[in-house]
């Protein structure tokens, strides 16, 4: 009886699961995406995060290169509950291509140069997002 028993709770169990209802889901945002050769790969910049102190910073707090023009890129509600301030950078890379450029050059003052230092020391790290993806 209890070898029936379970034989019968298998059976059970293999005929449910195929024919259970099979439901899917879809996150904004995080689409597959193929690249195409040459095809830009937009790199976007979020927050500066410690373990050691707990408070963020936002990316161009810090003396990093810029884009002509700084855009904010929330792509969806997770973002903004979670508190992202995604922005665009001014990275260039393309699919396929292999290229080393100088982002840009520039002199820092001495209180963006402690500023940095400060921060470096305090265990700070870059978030970063390509294709959507943390980096």
């Amino acid at each position: 009886p209890a070898e029936l028993l379970q034989a019968m709770s298998l059976v059970f169990l293999r005929v449910w699961l195929l024919l259970a209802p099979v439901a899917a889901f879809y996150l904004p945002g995080v689409a597959p995406h193929e690249y195409l050769d040459n095809e830009k790969v937009e790199i976007k910049v979020n927050k500066l995060s410690s373990t050691k102190t707990q408070l963020p910073y936002d990316y161009y707090s810090l003396p990093f290169c810029r884009p002509a023009e700084v855009v904010n890129k929330m792509e969806n509600l997770g973002e903004v509950l979670h508190g992202s301030v995604i922005k665009n950078s001014a990275y260039d890379i393309s699919m396929g291509k292999i290229e080393f450029r100088v982002l840009c050059k520039r002199t820092l003052e001495p209180a963006e140069a402690t500023l940095l230092h400060t921060r470096i020391r305090q265990d700070y790290r870059v978030h970063m997002i390509m294709d959507n993806l943390p980096a």
